[in-house]
């Protein structure tokens, strides 16, 4: 026997778990087959499939990376920064209140690619005073002193850019509020982490190739 619970209107976020808990509840002889379906099953198809977004942009990063410094070592180090900072993702929803939907999912694949970004900043800088003679404890140092600007202004103005969406202000902005406070939390965190995860996996991967 096979029922369907069809949870159309039910909110996500709260709703799917308190059935859940209803149904195990009920005790169901193994012979009943629950399937939640509706928007529920929609959402989780939806899951997968930004799952496999985030890893497909995940290994075209690394390789237009490759492509751009020629070493594995620095785009190991901008990615490693890169996912460190989705941190920030969870830590701006969770203290917001709002759950991990389809939407946060999508800011957390934008902030991947924001601090990138930063990265391909820092590491350049990086190229250019190793070229000029400095050591590579010294060209990382005046790498992130030079970059720290460019790297803090950028954020900053990502995260103002996303503030009147955090705030659900206009119409039609709560069904994009996740999505800008997911991108707030992982920018405001990537500032710090691109200027030390980046430098030293960077400079750690260098030792040991030399």
């Amino acid at each position: 026997v096979s029922v369907t619970a069809r949870l159309e209107g039910v909110d996500l976020g709260t709703g799917v778990a308190a059935v859940q808990k209803a149904v195990r509840d009920l005790k169901l002889p193994a012979s009943i087959r629950v399937v939640y379906g509706g928007t529920y099953r929609e959402q989780q198809r939806s899951f997968h499939d930004l799952l496999t977004v985030l890893l497909l942009a995940l290994v075209l990063v690394f390789l237009v990376l490759l492509f751009e410094f020629g070493t594995f070592s620095a785009p190991i180090a901008i990615l490693s920064s890169a996912i460190l900072s989705t941190s920030g993702v969870f830590v701006a929803l969770l203290v917001t209140g709002i759950t991990f939907n389809i939407s946060s999912f999508m800011g957390l694949i934008m902030v991947v690619g924001i601090v990138a970004k930063n990265g391909i900043l820092l590491l350049d800088a990086d190229q250019k005073f190793r070229a000029a003679g400095f050591s590579a404890e010294e060209a990382m140092v005046q790498a992130g002193r030079r970059r720290l600007r460019p790297i803090a202004m950028t954020a900053l103005a990502a995260a103002a850019g996303m503030l009147p969406l955090a705030l659900a202000l206009g119409a039609g902005a709560q069904m994009l509020q996740p999505l800008a406070i997911a991108v707030i939390g992982g920018i405001l965190i990537s500032m710090v982490l691109s200027l030390i995860i980046t430098p030293a996996v960077h400079l750690y991967l260098t030792r040991e190739r030399s």
